[in-house]
């Protein structure tokens, strides 16, 4: 083995390969072209006495020897990369990029005021922030594409470290007027004869929402269904319709009101999550940090928000 001439731009290629599985997708991550990957891997290979790919129908897998190496240089490189960007800057800040992904809701209200707040505090951070669906955030998550997240709980992997950030009791949203129409405890129940708007069947909300209507035995009257909770907010403002949806997604916005509705499966967990392999870099812990801040901002908003009793 010969290890005198495997460098930094070697390891961190094998890691994007091993997390991703493919050559295109790790390409894309890496910023080079997939045969100048392809090289670097094979200039690795040639340097180590056993093989740490092979390939498994379309995909490559890690042998156990690669799979032993990555968990042990995955977080020594983040160590290293660290120590480096705080070499650099004389003024202590934190440096680099971090990377954050995060679905509708949690971008708006949590990632980017977050996000924004740190950028402020520190000149020399760059921060690249991605809105996707719950099932994409892991995909990148865990390929390594993006560093730290904002996710409902629900989506638990083992391979995730997980920090809770806000718990909320899904809500029935509307106009001011509306809401104080409704009875003075709502359940899913006493929604049935209301015309409704919530999101789309392939949302986790969503899904709660039917299965807590099948446990009480009521079907739903959604005249309209919608991708995000931005839209479910302007259907809401139009006093057409009752939206079901995120009290949180209220909080910037002073022309709705919400009650939350009672319900065992009517509640979601918002955590700030990364990989257990990953070296947590100063710029992750102070996006924990500042998430939490804000998260806890949110809730005592969300509690003066409050629809009437």
């Amino acid at each position: 083995m010969n290890i005198n001439q495997i460098d930094l731009r070697l390891l961190r290629s094998f890691i994007a390969v091993a997390r991703t599985g493919n050559f295109v997708k790790a390409s894309e991550i890496l910023n080079i072209t997939q045969s100048a990957l392809s090289q670097q891997m094979k200039e690795l290979g040639a340097h180590l006495d056993l093989p740490i790919l092979e390939k498994k129908g379309r995909s490559l897998v890690l042998t156990n020897f690669g799979n032993d190496l990555l968990n042990k240089i995955e977080p020594l490189l983040g160590q290293i990369e660290e120590a480096l960007l705080q070499t650099s800057d004389q003024d202590q800040n934190i440096a680099g990029t971090l990377r954050v992904g995060a679905t509708n809701t949690y971008s708006k209200i949590i990632a980017l005021p977050t996000s924004m707040e740190l950028l402020k505090e520190n000149p020399n951070l760059k921060i690249e922030l991605q809105e996707l669906s719950a099932q994409r955030v892991l995909r990148e998550l865990l390929e390594g594409a993006i560093d730290i997240a904002i996710l409902p709980q629900d989506y638990q992997f083992a391979e995730l470290y997980w920090h809770d950030l806000i718990t909320e009791q899904f809500s029935v949203i509307g106009t001011p007027v509306s809401i104080e129409k409704l009875p003075r405890n709502i359940t899913i129940k006493s929604l049935s004869s209301y015309e409704l708007a919530g999101l789309n069947r392939q949302f986790l909300m969503r899904q709660k929402i039917d299965a807590q209507a099948r446990m009480e035995g009521v079907s739903l009257n959604f005249r309209m269904e919608v991708s995000t909770m931005g839209a479910l907010l302007e259907i809401a403002k139009s006093g057409e319709l009752l939206a079901l949806g995120s009290s949180i997604a209220l909080a910037n916005d002073k022309k709705l009101c919400a009650k939350a509705i009672k319900g065992n499966f009517l509640t979601r967990t918002a955590a700030v999550c990364w990989r257990k392999t990953k070296f947590v870099t100063s710029a992750m812990s102070a996006f924990q940090e500042k998430a939490t801040e804000i998260a806890n901002l949110l809730q005592s908003e969300i509690s003066k928000r409050k629809g009437p009793a």
